[in-house]
């Protein structure tokens, strides 16, 4: 999945930037959970568009709506001491969306390991 031009613009220029913290513009497979127990699970994927120790941007293949809580699961980019798989499992809340690029304030994280790539979904 590649993010359009012009969605990765428009985080580009300083009268956007609301974030405190540095982003990295990583790109990673993310997998999210809409939290959300009057309508049940609404689950997704995309890819990252940035994101720093604070939130994340990503392009997601749906929508998701301002305000609503996710759990979101990282394919993290360096694997544990060169061999193993790590992901970052993140709790947080979606604070803007413009189309399809997602931007999430991270409240709670953690790594994980994540198995063998050719076990992990998408992969």
């Amino acid at each position: 999945m590649k993010v359009q031009e012009s969605a990765r613009d428009i985080w580009s220029f300083p009268e956007h930037e609301r974030r405190n913290g540095i982003r990295f513009p990583i790109k990673s497979a993310v997998r999210w959970v809409v939290l959300n127990r009057k309508i049940g699970p609404k689950t997704g994927k995309g890819e990252t568009v940035d994101f720093s120790s604070s939130g994340l941007s990503f392009l997601s293949d749906v929508p998701l709506s301002p305000g609503c809580r996710v759990e979101l699961d990282v394919d993290w980019p360096v694997d544990l001491d060169g061999r193993v798989p790590m992901k970052m499992v993140a709790n947080g809340r979606v604070v803007r969306v413009q189309g399809l690029v997602v931007c999430v304030t991270i409240e709670k994280k953690e790594f994980r390991t994540a198995g063998r790539k050719a076990d992990r979904p998408g992969a």
